[in-house]
């Protein structure tokens, strides 16, 4: 079995560990690169940082609740499952997604570039409340995004658009996902709401 075949596998707990496990290690090495090169505070004026301090703003827990997963669902459809629709030699690109979230993560936390500054990231404490909002988040991320990877259309021959040709996989209405893959969006949306309910606790 190649590299690539561990994300398209038919087993769908195989296909979440080989994507949350290189999240993991992708969050890692950035925040290093945060910490020991980046100034602290580099990300805090980005996009990114703007997102969450609007979630942040909402006047009462429930508004903050709902605007935190409105954001998160929004995120992981738009850009998670969006990017499923299309394949590169073969890989579902909706991994890319979860990919570049572990490295925008781990430089976050790596610069300190949070909005709200009541727990360092570099503590103890500030591991154990990533491990129970972001890293959740991602891991609800990492099984939707590996439970949808059937919805691809097109497959494309190379990652450079000038060169890449076109391959129809399929139409719209041949889409379907096994039980296997509906229990896991549901289990994905879950670990979204949870995550999003821990945010709200904790930032209030």
């Amino acid at each position: 079995m190649n590299h690539q075949s561990h994300f398209t596998q038919a087993r769908l707990l195989a296909r979440i560990i080989w994507a949350y496990a290189i999240y993991l290690c992708l969050v890692l090495l950035a925040f290093g690169i945060g910490y020991f090169l980046l100034p602290r505070g580099a990300l805090l004026h980005t996009p990114w940082a703007a997102l969450g301090a609007f979630a942040n703003m909402q006047q009462s827990a429930l508004a903050q609740f709902i605007a935190t997963i409105g954001f998160n669902l929004g995120f992981v459809l738009v850009l998670g499952v969006g990017l499923n629709l299309q394949r590169v030699r073969e890989f579902p690109t909706g991994y890319i997604f979860i990919f570049s979230a572990g490295i925008v993560s781990g430089l976050f936390a790596g610069t300190n570039s949070f909005t709200s500054q009541n727990i360092s990231p570099y503590s103890w404490e500030g591991w154990i409340v990533a491990i129970r909002i972001q890293h959740l988040e991602l891991l609800g991320y990492t099984v939707i995004v590996a439970s949808t990877i059937t919805v691809g259309l097109r497959d494309y021959s190379s990652w450079l658009p000038w060169k890449a040709k076109e391959t129809r996989i399929q139409r719209w209405r041949d889409i379907h996902f096994t039980p296997q893959e509906k229990l896991g969006v549901i289990i994905g949306i879950a670990f979204l709401l949870l995550a999003s309910y821990n945010e709200t606790v904790l930032t209030i």
